[in-house]
């Protein structure tokens, strides 16, 4: 493996790398803001929203005993 090629691997993984802790608070972001849009108005999740309202009703309903 020639210099070059080396220094392009390792400008190649300093990038990913980079990307990886970028994406971490992308998600953070997304993960915030979609609990926001729910809790103001599941409907505009459409589907979603419907299978997320019913897992919420189903954690907090009452169990057994």
């Amino acid at each position: 493996m020639g210099s070059c090629a080396r220094e392009r691997a390792v400008q190649a993984l300093a990038a990913a790398s980079a990307a990886a802790r970028a994406t971490e608070s992308a998600y953070k972001l997304y993960e915030v803001n979609l609990s926001i849009q729910f809790e103001s108005s599941p409907e505009s999740l459409g589907a979603v929203g419907k299978f997320l309202r019913a897992v919420r009703a189903w954690l907090l309903s009452p169990k057994p005993e």
